[in-house]
């Protein structure tokens, strides 16, 4: 016996029920006692074709679906609790950590004078070329120009030297002038330093006593100042502590991060007002151990402006160390990925008010965000993710 197709058999169903019943067509005209029953009949023969049609449409549909169903796994889920749009843009891994402020040029101001203090300055106070540092005896000590320190006392017939060179230089820019800038302290210069004596309340002997000018490569900021008015001082006593003005933020990131510390790397510096600076790493430590034994590397940010940190001196910045993972992504929060059940992941993907399963592929990782693929995967759709 041949075992014939279903859907032969199928479509042979449907034929005898869409027939009409035996002897309809044999009726004898003007016998309606026959007739009557008949679109009853017809109505239930289409009601039974419709059924069996549908019946037949859902087993090829079934069979059709089977058949081209695609690669990546998908079935029905209940609805998750929360859901998340996949979004498209640069994943990067941030590193961050407490960082303090703190000024170039840090360097103590020594005196070289005896005397009584009358006069300091307060901190975070600037002293510009030209003016006084501090005064003693109610004299000032002269802040000057200049990249070596001031190491002798200058008068005319001193051997010549760099000093005398910076000396005079630093006269003619405050517009004392009439003399050659050079090395010799000549009978002009001292003219000159006269009148500069004078218009400060020195004596105006010609002379400069080893202590009365300090030298520094440009204005100072006081850091703080050491001594304050009533004070005795003596020769190599350190009266103040000084900076320059450019900020620097040191701070201590993970040792297992070190990788984003390289010198001339982009740092991020974010200040307690909300506000943030960009910076450049300027040099990078090497690993320690911190008090509660945590391995640290040190790092220090030049910001790329000091305009914004006004006069912080705190450890109460944040630096941010930043690097770029995958750029022009989609992504997911890592809480919407699923185990799936041919290795690898999948994620509860709503479409219609329904959640589906959907295979994906994984890229790159990134504060708590991991890129994904797949061919149901497009930016806006939504995804779901527990209720943490």
């Amino acid at each position: 016996m041949t075992k014939e197709d279903p859907d032969t058999i199928l479509l042979q169903q449907v034929q005898r029920l869409a027939a009409p019943p035996s002897g309809a067509e044999d009726d004898a005209p003007g016998a309606p006692e026959r007739r009557a029953p008949w679109p009853r009949s017809r109505r239930a023969v289409r009601v039974a074709i419709a059924a069996v049609l549908v019946l037949a449409t859902g087993i090829v549909s079934t069979a059709y679906l089977r058949d081209a169903a695609p690669a990546h796994s998908v079935s029905r889920q209940k609805l998750p609790p929360r859901t998340q749009q996949i979004r498209r843009g640069d994943l990067v891994t941030e590193v961050v950590a407490a960082g303090a402020v703190r000024y170039t040029g840090a360097r103590s101001v020594k005196n070289h004078l005896t005397g009584i203090v009358t006069w300091a300055p307060s901190a975070n106070g600037v002293i510009h070329q030209g003016k006084r540092l501090y005064s003693l005896d109610n004299k000032p000590v002269i802040l000057l120009r200049g990249d070596i320190p001031a190491w002798r006392e200058f008068k005319r017939g001193m051997p010549d030297g760099e000093d005398v060179r910076i000396l005079e230089r630093n006269l003619a820019q405050l517009g004392y002038t009439g003399f050659t800038v050079d090395e010799k302290f000549s009978s002009k210069t001292e003219a000159a330093v006269k009148e500069w004596q004078k218009n400060n309340g020195l004596p105006a002997n010609g002379k400069i006593e080893l202590g009365r000018v300090v030298f520094t490569p440009g204005p100072v900021r006081i850091q703080s100042a050491e001594v304050q008015a009533g004070d005795s001082v003596a020769p190599a006593q350190e009266v103040l502590k000084v900076t320059g003005f450019q900020h620097l933020v040191s701070a201590q990131i993970p040792a297992n991060e070190q990788d984003l510390a390289v010198k001339g790397a982009k740092a991020r510096i974010e200040l307690p007002n909300g506000k943030s600076v960009e910076g450049t790493i300027t040099s990078v430590g090497t690993e320690e151990t911190t008090q509660d034994n945590k391995k640290v590397v040190p790092i220090t940010v030049r910001p790329r402006s000091s305009r914004l940190l006004g006069e912080l001196q705190s450890a109460d910045v944040v630096v941010v160390l930043r690097r770029m993972e995958a750029k022009n992504v989609l992504f997911v929060p890592v809480t919407a990925l699923l185990p799936s059940q041919g290795g690898g992941f999948a994620v509860q993907l709503m479409q219609n008010n329904r959640a589906t399963v959907v295979n994906v592929k994984t890229g790159a990782f990134a504060d708590g965000r991991v890129e994904i693929t797949g061919p149901a995967i497009v930016e806006g759709a939504r995804v779901g993710v527990p209720r943490l």
